[in-house]
């Protein structure tokens, strides 16, 4: 029986029939080549179109009406004909119709008008939930974030952004478990969500010492600082009790989410990659909690000596919570 595989296992209980499906699905690998391919692909489809339509599309109304008809074009390509090949052109024409668009608007209407971005997140949004291509999800999950925090930013309310798309990532993975049928749909814009978390923080800071941000361009904040950690441990807080996870253990990570900005977002993406066994959520958790790290590091107002000490007793910490979190786990298994 230990030779059987799991598949003929359940075949000898008359569980299953046939053969074993096998997983159709591209490799991570080939995906990311395949996004390379698509914006090279976009980007010389421009250079075409400019060429060709140098003189209409000088004009704003002009470049809608382009953006618009190759929008049309890759949305029917998409829902006709299917292959990597297909693939790639309709992620080509979607994203050079997303450059003309973005144009027209842009040059038509005030950038510092909050329903011009909050038009182009929705619109950004309705393309991610229309197509039926994880790539052009994924890169219009992240532009729908982003769009958000710049609405946001026009209204002076930019720190509620990174809350906000904290709360939609977790509707959204959670969202997945409980429709099957849209499983691809949700975990697309999950993973472009979480994404857009590593260029939130940035956005943040200023573009040059001594400068502002490119928020603060927009509008200078009407809130507190404090009031983005304390919403961002709040929710992060509040998915540990839906999720029915042990709250002693995840109290202290709660309570540095409350004075550290990020670190709940990198937190959370941690807590739903680990509870949904994803290992691509998780790697990004990674990435994002060393990101929002290390920028609370640099804007620490302490001399090196100090951040010095701060570091070796963060450290110290860390391996005390470990051994801790390991006599724990022991003592409740026996």
């Amino acid at each position: 029986m230990s030779d059987l595989t799991l598949w003929q296992t359940l075949q000898q209980a008359n569980l299953v029939e046939g053969e074993m499906p096998r997983n159709n699905q591209p490799h991570w690998s080939s995906r990311f080549l395949l996004g390379l391919v698509g914006w090279s692909a976009a980007l010389f489809l421009l250079f075409f179109l400019f060429m060709t339509f140098e003189q209409l599309t000088r004009e704003a109304n002009s470049a809608l009406l382009l953006g618009a008809v190759l929008l049309g074009v890759a949305y029917a390509i998409n829902r006709s004909q299917s292959g990597d090949l297909w693939d790639q052109f309709v992620l080509a024409l979607a994203l050079a119709a997303d450059a003309w668009l973005l144009y027209g608007l842009l040059d038509q209407a005030d950038s510092h008008q909050s329903l011009l971005w909050f038009g182009l997140c929705l619109l950004s949004l309705a393309i991610a939930v229309l197509f039926d291509h994880w790539l052009v999800r994924l890169f219009h999950s992240v532009a729908a974030a982003l769009l958000l925090t710049l609405a946001l930013a026009c209204l002076g309310l930019q720190l509620l952004a990174l809350p906000l798309v904290m709360a939609a990532i977790t509707f959204c993975w959670l969202r997945a478990d409980h429709d099957p049928a849209r499983h691809q749909l949700y975990h697309a814009i999950t993973l472009g969500l979480a994404l857009s978390l590593l260029v939130l923080g940035r956005l943040h800071q200023p573009l040059w010492e001594g400068g502002s941000s490119v928020l603060d361009e927009l509008g200078l904040s009407r809130l507190p600082l404090w009031l983005n950690p304390l919403l961002c441990a709040a929710l992060l807080l509040a998915v540990m009790v839906k999720l029915k996870l042990p709250l002693w253990y995840g109290l202290p990570l709660v309570l540095i989410s409350a004075v550290i900005p990020g670190i709940g977002a990198g937190a959370l993406v941690l807590l739903l990659g680990f509870y949904a066994g994803s290992l691509g959520l998780m790697t990004l958790a990674a990435l994002l909690l060393v990101g929002y790290g290390a920028l609370y590091y640099y804007d620490l107002g302490l001399t090196l000596m100090t951040k010095s000490w701060l570091l070796l007793g963060s450290g110290a910490l860390l391996l005390a919570a470990r051994q801790l979190l390991k006599t724990c786990s022991a003592r409740s298994a026996s």
